[in-house]
């Protein structure tokens, strides 16, 4: 009776010492400038925790990451307490692409065309052929730009038409004398 009044009292001491165990949760961005992180701190063990990743302008959530493992998808991570833990939240740069074509396609052509990381500054260039003039850049059926080379801050996939025209002339005849 008495080894298993101590027993019990042992095991009492070790629940209580675990009772008022606490833990720190530390939260970082990779990269720092993808986004906020927010939820860390000192928690009792035991307790949920809730850490939430905010991506900034341009970014998007990837994921979180614990010692390089991934531990959640989600932007709002919940979980219980029951060790001290160093969290990364995941941040990509959201990227676009731009697309260029000629319109007629003998009439010259495109440069610029490409991959860029949202808010992004790029140019667009219209060369045209011989025997033709640069009209200028459509999106759809809408005219965006009348200037060959068109530069413009990239926030969505876009695909632009560089027009040209034909050159034509006028021959006039006469006749010497009439």
């Amino acid at each position: 009776m008495r080894k298993l009044l101590a027993v019990s009292f042992v095991l009492l001491i070790a629940a209580l010492k675990l009772q008022g165990q606490t833990y720190t949760i530390s939260t970082s961005s990779n990269p720092t400038d993808g986004g906020t992180t927010s939820g860390d701190g000192t928690y009792n063990s035991g307790a949920s925790a809730t850490v939430t990743a905010t991506p900034n302008s341009g970014y998007s959530f990837v994921n979180w990451t614990e010692s390089g493992s991934p531990v959640s998808s989600s932007a709002s991570y919940t979980f219980p307490v029951s060790a001290n833990r160093t969290l990364v939240a995941n941040f990509s740069q959201i990227t676009y692409t731009i697309s260029t074509s000629s319109s007629p396609t003998a009439g010259g052509s495109t440069s610029g065309g490409g991959t860029y990381n949202s808010g992004a500054s790029a140019t667009v260039t219209a060369t045209p052929n011989s025997g033709y003039s640069f009209v200028n850049w459509t999106e759809g059926s809408t005219e965006v730009s009348s200037s060959a080379s068109y530069t413009f801050t990239v926030s969505a996939n876009r695909t632009l038409v560089a027009n040209f025209s034909q050159i034509t002339y006028t021959i006039s005849t006469s006749s010497s004398p009439t």
